[in-house]
């Protein structure tokens, strides 16, 4: 029915589109509703009411679409000829519209109960079911109103937040294991009395150097609830300026599509839009630390044990000047920011400080070379290299593009998709070279050198697992698991290290551990790391056979 380039496009967005809506209707999200079901009829429950205030969800779908207008205006305008920008803005949008949808859900469908005989959480909902063990709770905390620039997922990064809220009352945040829920109950105090006591962690500045000995836990958290100023309170206007400039940029496509838009608008000679795209590209450059900083709502840390020990890995690695954020996350992860020494910062989540302080050491140290080594601006520069070689490219071969187009549009149509195959194998391996060289030459920043790098990667790797396997286990049906994944530490089948060495941005961790053991020299591991990228991803039964 359609010309063949114009039915492969269809057909991209139609498995863009089962993706990302194949999600909403999960087979076992559908059997856990099911189960929950059940329960609630047969348990001693206790709902926990809540207000549906339409605004909110009017407020949530009215941000996404302002995110989202450029890239609808350039996909419904945009001539013809600009197919494939048409093509990554429709996939984007498909994947905006499948999280609206998915929150729509949660807030028409969402209902919360408590179960006091079992000390459960139970939120019966459409798309995201959980059954959460009050056991598991590591923080209660308490905020005015909804910070809708901290919940709205296309505002957020560095985070699992799991939106319950349904209306601008005062909200309940309930911390576990690799996700935040957030909560907007009726009689909000006295559920808070109810679910404190579960909190095992102290507040968060405790977590950061003060003694958690002297807290009780849960009781801290009762005394303060954060004060969330709303949406167009004069004080939030420069929070909202970061954050949407991060969600028009990085979560979304609406600026690179709105400026393109307006470009073919202005009828502008195509030099003159590249040197104007080059320039855009060097504004986010030298923004984005300022960037992420916002999207993350990360805090300053300048005092206290955990920034000494980070001044005394920043003097040895030559960056003192370097700052120190906390992103408040239940993640654990760490990052470096900036495109050059003067204006870097290294960004750390709440959940990384609760691992041990050697690990934590560690991490600062890996960070600290990116840093040094300016690898953020480096890992960007590789992505001009390669954006711009293809360009000229394209511009050099325009012509025999143009007759493959008109002539044989298979061997077009399987030439870009050998090139989308190609960019992410390009980006893992200079992304894979930096990581290699943040380990070793970190190593030699900490007092426990190469052993308490690969104890600190190890540590990570196991609290990211814990972690995970719980938040999982909250969404699964009873004596249901998925099919067993390896330790990370562990080293896979063939097939699981090709995808990991070949188009991951880090190399797989147990090789990262092992090399820290073998070499005491970067130049040594490099070497082995680009025999080992190729090396470990053949199938072991030639390696057998050579043996």
């Amino acid at each position: 029915m359609f010309p063949f380039g114009q039915a492969s496009i269809l057909l991209t967005l139609g498995a863009s589109a089962y993706g990302n809506f194949g999600q909403l209707a999960d087979r076992q999200k559908r059997e856990k509703y099911k189960e929950l079901e059940r329960k609630l009829r047969e348990a001693d429950a206790v709902e926990l009411l809540q207000d549906k205030d339409q605004r909110r969800i009017a407020a949530d779908l009215g941000l996404a679409l302002i995110v989202c207008s450029g890239a609808v205006l350039f996909f419904l305008l945009a001539p013809d000829s600009y197919v494939a920008a048409k093509l990554i803005a429709g996939m984007t949008l498909l994947s905006v519209l499948a999280k609206m949808i998915e929150r729509i859900g949660n807030f028409f469908s969402a209902r919360l109960y408590w179960l006091p005989g079992e000390e459960r959480l139970v939120i019966f909902s459409l798309f995201q079911p959980r059954n959460y063990p009050l056991k598991d709770v590591k923080e209660v905390l308490s905020e005015s109103r909804p910070d809708l620039l901290k919940l709205h997922p296309l505002f957020t990064f560095f985070s699992e937040n799991r939106d319950y809220t349904s209306s601008f009352g005062e909200v309940l945040r309930l911390s576990f294991p690799g996700e935040n829920v957030f909560i907007t109950p009726r009689q909000v105090n006295d559920w808070k009395n109810v679910f404190a006591p579960y909190g095992k962690q102290a507040a968060f500045k405790a977590s950061v150097g003060d003694s958690p000995q002297h807290v009780v836990p849960g009781a801290l958290n009762l005394q303060h609830t954060k004060d969330v100023l709303p949406l167009w309170h004069p004080a939030v206007l420069k929070r909202l300026f970061w954050k949407g400039y991060f969600a028009v940029t990085v979560k979304g496509i609406s600026a690179y599509t709105g400026l393109l838009l307006m470009l073919i608008w202005l009828d502008v000679p195509a030099w003159a839009a590249a040197v104007f795209v080059l320039l855009w590209w060097a504004l986010n450059l030298y923004v984005s630390d300022r960037v992420l900083i916002a999207a993350t709502d990360a805090e300053l840390l300048a005092e206290g044990e955990l920034h000494d020990r980070a001044q005394a890995i920043l003097k040895r690695a030559g960056i003192p000047r370097t700052r120190l954020f906390v992103v408040d996350s239940p993640v654990y992860n760490g990052m470096a920011m900036g495109m050059n020494i003067g204006r870097a910062a290294i960004m750390l989540t709440s959940a990384t400080l609760r691992l041990p302080p050697d690990t934590v050491e560690a991490i600062l140290a890996h960070e600290a070379v990116h840093v040094k080594k300016r690898d953020v601006l480096l890992n960007q520069l590789a992505r001009l290299a390669l954006f711009v070689g293809l360009g000229g490219l394209v511009y050099l071969y325009f012509t025999e593009l143009k007759w493959l187009a008109e002539n044989c549009a298979f061997l077009l149509f399987v030439l870009v998709y050998a090139l989308m195959f190609v960019f992410p194998v390009y980006l893992s391996f200079c992304s894979q070279w930096c990581e290699v060289r943040a380990d070793h030459l970190g190593a030699a920043l900490l007092s426990g050198g190469y052993r308490q790098m690969a104890d600190g990667l190890a540590d990570l790797a196991r609290a990211q697992e814990r972690d995970s396997e719980r938040s999982v286990v909250y969404s699964l049906p009873e004596g249901r698991t998925d099919s067993p994944v390896p330790s990370s530490l562990e080293r896979d089948k063939w097939f699981w290290r090709l995808l990991k060495f070949q188009f991951m941005l880090h190399p797989p961790l147990y090789w990262r551990i092992q090399s820290l053991g073998k070499h005491a020299d970067w130049r040594e591991a490099r070497k082995d790391w680009m025999i080992d990228r190729f090396k470990e991803s053949y199938p072991d039964f030639f390696r057998k056979k050579r043996a």
